[in-house]
């Protein structure tokens, strides 16, 4: 099992059309390749963890990078994994609020990863932290 995340910013501000749109396509693309995930907007910037087959995963993120919708996409961490953290997720999706307490240690070192190079310790830290997110949500935003 093959894990990536990346962190990137929106090329333009997104509608929830556009959002949807998104989130449309990655669940179909990731269901018919067996790949799972959790994709997070935060101010108009992203988080995403892919799992599944590394040559499906990687080639997904190959399409991602070309997308004119991100810019400043950089890799957080790519790694072979025992499990899926994101079993049950084509693309689970979530906004996260600085303001809540349910999202507040995920937004932290969200924006840190988005806005400054994240080390390595902290990529994991993050991977934990959106696996209990999961743990926790995981009815939610099921797709």
């Amino acid at each position: 099992m093959f894990q990536l995340i990346y962190v990137s910013s929106a090329a333009r501000p997104l509608s929830d059309d556009d959002l949807n749109k998104i989130l449309d396509k990655s669940r179909s693309n990731n269901r018919q390749k067996e790949v799972t995930g959790l994709l997070l907007h935060v101010d108009q910037g992203f988080l995403q963890v892919l799992e599944g087959p590394r040559e499906a995963v990687l080639a997904i993120f190959a399409h991602i990078e070309q997308d004119l919708r991100h810019t400043g996409l950089r890799v957080l961490a790519q790694q072979e994994t025992q499990e899926r953290l994101f079993t049950d997720w084509s693309m689970g999706f979530d906004r996260l609020d600085p303001a809540s307490p349910r999202t507040a240690g995920i937004f932290e070192v969200t924006q840190e990863a988005i806005n400054t190079i994240l080390a390595p310790e902290k990529a994991k830290e993050l991977a934990v932290l959106l696996h209990n997110f999961y743990r926790i949500n995981a009815g939610r935003f099921a797709a």
